[in-house]
């Protein structure tokens, strides 16, 4: 039997499996309407536990990829061949995503996010991990951050049909206001890393928001990773009205958002 290689001691367990067991239905490795090997089989085959086999499995009958039958098997879903995959449309960038939620979990908060949800650093949040995919490629890993309590209403399998945000206005009934939006280029950590298939010396594209209410209540915090290679973000500016000289000796003030400048928009390489 061929020996597994070593898993990525970054990302769980249950998310490894599963992914490797998709990359076979993808492959037409098994065909639809075909019966996949036992639990005990993919135990001996990935050197992992039952419990993490069943969780992975379990994750592919959550998206209708597989169907078991009691007292029969495993098989993949016969309908496979003619359903596609729900698109998510990101309110904000306008892109449309397959999403899969990787993990939702109590996490103490970082800084970043302890200091817009009003929290001391370190004390317990809700936490989300989406992978968005594009073209069947992975495009960005999604963080959201939010109060344990908000968080504990929202449940994972909405988030396969919805984006965060529709869920927080419009099944949760938040009347959202004001979204602050900031950019920069970051490192990846090795889970970042190993999610957008890249290695941890190339840089990716950090789109982080920070969503309040209309009282100006803090939401959450919602962090992007996007690979470099697949994503861009433009903006059209146009120049400063004309102005007097500035004396010599005198400095301009602090830069300000000029009104009427158009938003930027980001968009797929």
């Amino acid at each position: 039997m061929t020996r597994m290689t070593p898993y990525h001691r970054a990302l769980p367990l249950h998310y490894q499996v599963e992914r490797l067991l998709r990359a076979r239905i993808d492959a037409d490795e098994w065909r639809p309407g075909e019966q996949i090997p036992t639990e005990s089989e993919l135990v001996e085959r990935f050197r992992v536990s039952r419990t993490t086999v069943r969780e992975a499995l379990g994750e592919l009958e959550r998206e209708r990829l597989i169907v078991r039958r009691q007292g029969r098997g495993t098989f993949v879903s016969s309908r496979l061949g003619g359903a596609a995959t729900a698109a998510i449309t990101n309110l904000v960038l306008g892109y449309e995503a397959e999403i899969r939620v990787l993990r939702v979990e109590i996490a103490p908060a970082p800084m970043h996010a302890a200091a817009f949800l009003g929290v001391a650093r370190g004390q317990p949040v809700r936490k989300f991990v989406r992978l968005e995919i594009v073209d069947g490629r992975p495009l960005a890993v999604v963080v959201n951050y939010m109060h344990a309590k908000l968080g504990k209403r929202i449940r994972a399998k909405d988030l396969r049909l919805r984006s965060m945000l529709e869920l927080l206005r419009d099944r949760l009934g938040i009347a959202l206001g004001p979204i602050r939006q900031e950019i920069e280029a970051r490192m990846p950590d090795e889970e970042v890393a190993s999610l957008l298939e890249i290695d941890l010396a190339r840089p990716v594209l950090l789109v982080r928001l920070l969503v309040s209410d209309k009282r100006r209540h803090p939401v959450e915090v919602a962090d992007t990773f996007y690979r470099a290679d697949r994503y861009r973000y433009e903006v059209e500016t146009p120049l400063l009205p004309r102005r007097r000289i500035l004396k010599a000796g005198m400095t301009p003030g602090p830069a300000r958002r000029r009104k009427g400048a158009d938003d930027g928009h980001g968009s797929l390489r």
